[in-house]
């Protein structure tokens, strides 16, 4: 059965809203009432129970994402990732060079394991990582003060009205930075309207809060 598209799923909230059965709502998108039940109970916000097109397309994806995460790592695909870490490419770079080629692949998370299984064996795949194996330091450690805003206000302290998704104009904003951030260079501004999915981007000279502020 295919998959339900975007624009199907925004037509869903709308037969809800004029109290359409659902087999009325299935044959505007040329789908079963079953198939209208099934995508409402499963992909509805799980918080107030209301449907909502990108949000459901969303899990929908996400789930679908995860059913491939769970593929077997098999002989073929072992010999295909021992071919790119030889050659330096990273578990994500892997995962995207299969893609490109059209090869059924594990995730990167998968093959992050296998790497690491294989150094606790004394194996050597471990030194074709960029980093020689070593993790990151976790963000969110206590001791660890990357990335927070001084004199942030905590998420909770916002308007209870926000986390019930049904008004618009509450905003999500946020900042993409580049690897030149140490010169506060290559910005990019992000505002998400929480209700509609609408997203607006706009490149910003600086990561100063002043130059933000004009660009709001």
């Amino acid at each position: 059965m295919a998959q339900l598209t975007l624009v199907q799923r925004y037509e869903i909230p709308i037969g809800l809203s004029l109290n359409q059965p659902y087999s009325q709502i299935g044959s505007t998108i040329d789908k079963d009432k079953s198939v209208m039940s099934r995508e409402i109970k499963r992909n509805s916000d799980a918080r107030n129970g209301k449907y909502r097109a990108q949000l459901a397309h969303e899990k929908a994806t996400n789930r679908h994402t995860d059913k491939n995460k769970k593929e077997y790592f098999t002989a073929e695909n072992k010999k295909y990732v021992e071919k790119y870490l030889a050659e330096k490419f990273s578990p994500e770079q892997i995962v995207g060079r299969a893609i490109i080629d059209g090869i059924s692949c594990v995730s990167h998370e998968t093959i992050y394991k296998y790497i690491w299984k294989d150094k606790k064996a004394n194996g050597k795949r471990y030194r074709s990582l960029r980093n020689k194996g070593k993790r990151y330091r976790k963000r969110g450690g206590t001791k660890d003060t990357r990335g927070l805003i001084v004199g942030r206000v905590d998420i909770a302290q916002r308007p209870a009205i926000v986390d019930r998704w049904d008004r618009l104009g509450d905003l999500e904003i946020d900042l993409v930075i580049g690897k030149n951030h140490k010169n506060h260079k290559r910005a990019l501004l992000t505002i998400n309207d929480r209700v509609t999915g609408m997203l607006f981007m706009r490149k910003v000279s600086n990561k100063l809060a002043i130059e933000i502020e004009k660009k709001q």
